[in-house]
């Protein structure tokens, strides 16, 4: 091509609205972080817990149907899964009072809501740290390290886009775990109950999954991007997010041999795996044996996610007012 003919030429293209720029900053994400050979492994593992809570669901409905509750639940795999404190007592409902095919129906809504509970509060929760662990600390230390400020700066796409961008790269891959599995545990078991009008007495479960799925996708995205904005090098980054759970759950394990049985301490609200924990169980509404303290875990995920939103801000901001 000659030089005289280089030069700005009419776009003939498809174009796509302004609006929809950070779409393209969260696909570019989420591509990159799916070449992880660890991302896919923990993806696939995190689906096996609610495959299995499906099959449980199975049970259950046969159990419905055909009368055997009691022979239900005292089996193996239901206290298995029904063994913590809150899902336990439920269990225990069913044992002291025999409860026949029609009580079992009954006690539909809150044997969901715990499978639930369970899948959120054992296996999401876990994978929640290493999945968020992996996509989140490269995600802006590599910008800065890179200048890629410059490149994308450079377009018509503000600081907004940017980080709704980048966020958005991270809570694909938590929805993935979370919400995916949550919702296909509810349609699970509404396909397997003999009348559709079931879903008028569970409308609210996907509600309560929803719910539950934002206290762990929002302040903890946050809390990753921001980690990430603090350094040009991933790995620090990556070791902070690490440090934060792990420092969080020992405090937490300590503190609790001191004080009574349900009590709470400032020290216990450090740890962000049973904030989050707390603020399921209460949003599931499972059968529990305590009153729990619901303020404090909300207002703790309210200050993890508004701080880490205006310090994000503040370090993606910093290298345009050079």
């Amino acid at each position: 091509m000659p030089i005289h003919s280089l030069g700005y030429r009419e776009w003939n293209g498809p174009l796509s609205s302004a609006e929809s720029r950070w779409t393209v900053i969260a696909w570019i994400g989420i591509r990159r972080a799916w070449q992880s050979m660890w991302l896919r492994r923990i993806v696939f593992f995190a689906w096996v817990p609610g495959v299995l809570m499906a099959l449980l669901i199975y049970l259950f409905e046969q159990a419905a149907s055909e009368g055997h509750a009691g022979t239900f639940m005292t089996s193996g795999i239901v206290r298995f899964f029904l063994e913590s404190g809150a899902t336990r007592s439920l269990q225990n409902s069913f044992i002291a009072s025999q409860a026949a095919s029609q009580d079992l129906v009954k006690y539909r809504h809150e044997f969901w809501c715990s499978l639930l509970q369970v899948l959120y509060q054992r296996s999401q929760a876990i994978m929640l740290i290493p999945v968020i662990g992996i996509t989140a600390p490269s995600l802006i230390s590599q910008d800065m390290r890179s200048r890629a400020f410059l490149l994308y700066f450079s377009r018509p796409i503000n600081r907004t886009q940017y980080i709704c961008g980048k966020a958005a790269s991270v809570a694909c891959y938590v929805l993935l775990i979370s919400l995916l599995p949550g919702m296909m545990l509810y349609c699970t078991g509404v396909l397997l109950s003999p009348d559709i009008s079931i879903v008028l007495d569970t409308w609210d479960i996907p509600l309560r999954v929803l719910a539950a799925t934002a206290t762990m996708v929002i302040p903890t995205t946050c809390l990753g991007l921001m980690l990430s904005s603090l350094t040009i090098e991933t790995r620090f980054a990556s070791f902070a997010w690490f440090s934060v759970w792990v420092f969080g759950f020992f405090a937490y394990l300590v503190t609790s041999s001191f004080i009574s049985f349900g009590s709470q301490t400032p020290v216990q609200l450090l740890s962000l795996f049973h904030v989050i924990s707390k603020v399921q169980e209460w949003l599931l509404n499972v059968r529990s044996e305590t009153q729990i303290d619901i303020v404090a875990p909300l207002v703790v995920l309210f200050t993890v996610t508004v701080v880490s939103l205006a310090i994000l801000y503040r370090r993606v901001s910093s290298p345009l007012n050079v």
